[in-house]
């Protein structure tokens, strides 16, 4: 039954790009619980090498994936988090699917999928004249995203004079591919105009997912549609919108009727929905 409430782990908006990698938050958002491994870690269905992969507790606690085990487990009280990086390539602007695998003292093996969108505000941004020439060179060679190369070319075309990097980042630009269309940015869906307050409070706590925010959203504008026309209305293709609606219908968040057209409850039902389903799985584990 945990299953169902793992994604809460993970604190959506909170994947970025780093000098150290790829980063993201977990936080413990269901009970006190001992981790004793990190089956599994794959971003983009593409698996990452648990010793490639840093759990990041404090600025002095930090462990790799491979060393938490039963023997030295990782303790996590009720709302602590821990910082994931996971040393790879930069992500490109987007949205990107993150699976993760745990063993959980209790439970057993467990995993969820969840999503996260990579804006602007998350790609690696500094300043090229603190780096040497051969740094720099280093650090572009794992970014792919041609908004970042594009900052830091024109940065360092505009810094002192001295032997520069221009070369390697313009030689790297021409590589990087144009973004496609699935990769681009779009919010006006999104929670960052969704207006605060109480739909704030579900969105970035509870839903915890840009992809079933932005559907959720999307039939809460409409008031009720077909998923083809919920679709029309997000990024995502109209099988994605069928499985997320089926998703949401699961946590009855979602009410299909018989003309296939779906519907949502309010954010403060669902609210004390979640509270409502918190309280139950406490009670069934004390």
């Amino acid at each position: 039954m945990i299953d169902k409430y793992l994604e809460r782990l993970f604190t959506w908006e909170s994947l970025e790009n780093t000098e150290r990698g790829v980063e993201f938050e977990l936080k413990n958002r269901l009970m006190e619980a001992t981790f004793e491994g990190i089956t599994s870690v794959a971003i983009d269905r593409e698996e990452v090498s648990p010793t490639d992969i840093v759990i990041e507790r404090s600025e002095n606690e930090r462990y790799r994936a491979n060393e938490i085990t039963a023997e030295n487990p990782l303790h996590l009280d009720l709302a602590e988090t821990v910082q994931v990086i996971v040393e790879r390539d930069r992500l490109r602007l987007g949205v990107h699917e993150l699976e993760v695998g745990l063993t959980v003292s209790g439970y057993g093996d467990v995993s969820f999928t969840t999503d996260d969108e990579v804006v602007e505000a998350d790609l690696t941004d500094i300043d090229p004249g603190e780096r040497t020439v051969t740094e720099l060179e280093a650090l572009v060679s794992s970014v792919t995203e041609p908004v970042t190369l594009e900052r830091l070319l024109e940065r360092e075309r505009a810094g002192k004079s001295r032997k520069t990097a221009i070369e390697a980042l313009e030689t790297r630009l021409d590589e990087a591919e144009p973004l496609t269309e699935d990769e681009m940015v779009r919010t006006s869906t999104s929670a960052r105009e969704s207006g605060g307050g109480i739909v704030d409070e579900l969105l970035v706590d509870i839903l915890e997912s840009p992809q079933r925010v932005s559907v959720y959203l999307a039939v809460q504008a409409l008031g009720r549609g077909t998923p083809d026309e919920i679709a029309g209305r997000t990024v995502f293709p109209e099988s994605v919108v069928e499985d997320t609606l089926e998703s949401l219908e699961r946590d009855g968040i979602a009410k299909r009727n018989d003309d296939g057209e779906y519907g949502v409850i309010s954010p403060i039902a669902v609210l004390q929905k979640r509270q409502n389903d918190l309280w139950t799985l406490l009670r069934q584990t004390l």
